[in-house]
């Protein structure tokens, strides 16, 4: 066990730090109860019960947040159900808080050693947002387009399978809204929002509803089954037989006075009425023209609108296939992942500190990729700066005081509280005699850091460059 207080590692069996003193009965309680969570979320994945087994690795990271056996188990949970963004900030965390023999490694080396597949779930994020703002929107339809994209691309991605059959369903189409459930359904087999859509499809609203509003309405179901009476074997009915030769030979009668000098009648009426069928089918031809005429009409209109839907479509698409915010992000975290593996005193984290850089955080859709690029920036920013700081710093000592300014510019950039880097700034310029740059920034020294050792001396060169 390592000692949260110290670092130093003891016995299990140990109830206080041999080196500190520190008791540590509570912490071998928190680290249990944290173990159990753990167990308990492992067993729920063996399962497929993936949304219980999420609540129990979450509870087990608040317990523990050192656990890297339940950060990794969650990473892989998130993979599992289409979710890639916030699987690898869960194995890059588990990476910084364990760099060494870490099975983070070999799970982020295999998302990262296919380029082609990491582009199509990129893109398959991507389409899953824009379906999602075209569902809002009220174009279904594009909508549809979009998430079945999205499914071949990243064929467990959960939430486009959810809101498929939610866009089927609202459309009445429930055989094709249950098939995609199903899908779902035997990714995450425990699924709240799954199990919610499969039970609408499951249960007629009619007839829940009776049930509920008329209480007496199974019965009513059930009394209408009659009863089953005993056998008994009809005997021969010589009169309805006799019935049915009169029925028959009163039809025939009928026939002979009715119907068939009817029908002679007819037939001398059509023979004076041809002249009339004719005009009037020469009006139904001419009524036939005007309708294709009015049909094509329809149709050159149905081809212009398809047509623009059709280049609106292509036109997303295109902005969709410009992956240059989440690039950088992957390229700065397989550089921080490189860095971590070689000694301390060797890693060099001003390359990524620069690719983070020029990232647009608005531009990242996803939570996670935010989260991800903050966390980056929160342990990388502070090493560049420095390291920045020191090579313009040498510059400096040199008189090379242009290289000097480029590299103290970039440690004010990532860190801008160095005060050191602020005043060697104005010194730099101050010797490359840009006065109102170097007052400038002797002004900054004096006035937001007033407490620096800098201070005094700020003070007397700016006396210097305001004469």
């Amino acid at each position: 066990m390592i000692c949260p207080n110290c670092g130093s590692n003891m016995s299990d069996k140990r109830k206080r730090c041999e080196r500190c003193g520190t008791d540590l009965t509570i912490y071998k309680r928190i680290f249990t109860a944290s173990n159990l969570h753990y167990n308990n979320g492992l067993a729920r994945a063996k399962v497929r019960d993936l949304s219980g087994a999420i609540i129990a690795l979450h509870s087990s990271l608040e317990l523990n947040k050192l656990n890297t056996n339940a950060r990794n188990l969650l990473g892989l949970i998130y993979y599992e159900m289409g979710e890639t963004v916030a699987a690898l900030s869960e194995w890059v965390i588990s990476k910084h808080f364990q760099p060494v023999d870490n099975d983070a490694d070999e799970y982020i080396n295999k998302v990262q050693s296919n380029p082609t597949k990491l582009d199509a779930v990129n893109q398959a994020i991507k389409r899953f947002n824009t379906a999602l703002t075209f569902a809002k929107q009220g174009s279904d339809d594009l909508s549809i387009i979009q998430l079945k994209k999205v499914t071949s691309l990243n064929p467990h991605f959960i939430r486009a399978y959810q809101l498929l059959a939610l866009l089927y369903m609202k459309a009445g189409e429930n055989e094709k809204a249950k098939k995609y459930l199903i899908r779902a359904g035997k990714i995450d087999v425990s699924n709240t929002t799954t199990l919610r859509y499969m039970r609408e499809l499951e249960t007629p609203a009619t007839q829940s509803k009776d049930f509920e509003g008329n209480p007496e309405a199974e019965q009513s179901i059930t009394s209408t089954i009659m009863p089953i009476s005993s056998y008994k074997e009809d005997k021969p009915n010589i009169i309805a037989f006799v019935n049915l030769i009169i029925g028959v030979g009163i039809g025939l009668a009928l026939m002979a006075f009715l119907i068939i000098p009817t029908i002679k009648k007819n037939l001398v009426n059509d023979d004076n009425t041809n002249y009339v069928d004719y005009g009037s089918s020469m009006a139904q031809l001419e009524e036939k023209d005007n309708n294709i005429a009015a049909l094509q009409s329809d149709k050159d209109e149905l081809t212009k609108e398809v047509e623009q839907l059709q280049t609106q479509i292509d036109s997303m698409e295109e902005a969709e296939n410009d992956t240059g915010q989440d690039n950088p992000l992957f390229e700065a975290t397989g550089l921080y992942l490189a860095e971590l593996e070689k000694p301390e005193k060797d890693r060099d984290f001003t390359v990524i500190a620069d690719t983070l850089s020029t990232v647009d955080e608005t531009k990242l859709e996803a939570e996670a990729a935010v989260n991800l690029l903050n966390r980056l920036k929160e342990v990388t920013y502070p090493i560049a700066a420095e390291i920045h700081y020191d090579n313009g710093h040498d510059f400096y000592s040199n008189e090379k005081y242009d290289e000097a300014l480029v590299e103290l510019n970039k440690a004010m950039t990532l860190d801008p509280t160095d005060v050191n880097a602020i005043y060697f700034t104005a010194r730099a310029y101050h010797r490359l005699e840009d006065l109102e740059n170097a007052a400038l920034y002797y002004n900054i020294v004096v006035k937001d850091y007033p407490d620096s050792s800098r201070v005094s001396d700020a003070k007397s060169f700016l006396e210097q460059v305001q004469e």
